[in-house]
């Protein structure tokens, strides 16, 4: 037994130190560490959620409103375009102008938060769904213009069950 005294007054030494070791604090508090929240950041809304309308600076004045809905089983929507000129008669050639009227849409999902359209070019390049049209518009007439805008089979496709926008470019046919 004489030689497990020095290892058991070794181990109850150690004991005692490690004991000691814990109990030798201060009153002072510990600094806490700083506990980081992540601050939810306010979801980036798109730069345009309105309704486009571009007009070419060579276009009368015409009184104007766009609307969109959509169609019935397919993926796309019908643009439409009511123009009245009765507002412009007399500020416009007897021949009428001959415009180009462009109406497009495109899934909000589909597209990046600073999206938009400022011209045709815009709208082809994008790559977003769109159908044009030529037409010419009379003093005093008043005309609506329909435009079914699908999606190519292997381009960007219009669901009008998903959050979307839509818009219409009117410029003179001489201009595209």
């Amino acid at each position: 037994m004489k030689r497990n005294g020095p290892i058991t007054l070794v181990i109850i030494t150690l004991f005692l130190a490690v004991m000691a070791c814990g109990c030798a604090t201060t009153d002072e508090s510990a600094e806490s560490t700083p506990v980081i929240t992540p601050v939810p950041t306010e979801e980036e809304a798109w730069a345009v959620t309105d309704p486009i309308f571009i007009k070419s600076a060579n276009v009368p004045d015409y009184k104007t409103t766009i609307r969109a809905e959509p169609i019935e089983h397919v993926f796309g929507v019908y643009v439409s375009v009511d123009i009245d000129a009765t507002v412009t008669g007399g500020n416009m050639a007897s021949e009428g102008d001959n415009l180009f009227i462009v109406g497009f849409a495109y899934n909000y999902a589909e597209v990046s938060k600073d999206f938009t359209i400022t011209s045709y070019t815009d709208v082809i390049s994008s790559g977003i769904p769109y159908r044009s049209k030529t037409d010419r518009i009379f003093p005093m007439n008043t005309k609506t213009h329909t435009l079914n805008v699908v999606g190519l089979k292997d381009g960007m496709q219009i669901n009008p069950s998903e959050p979307y926008n839509y818009g219409v470019i009117i410029m003179l046919r001489d201009e595209v």
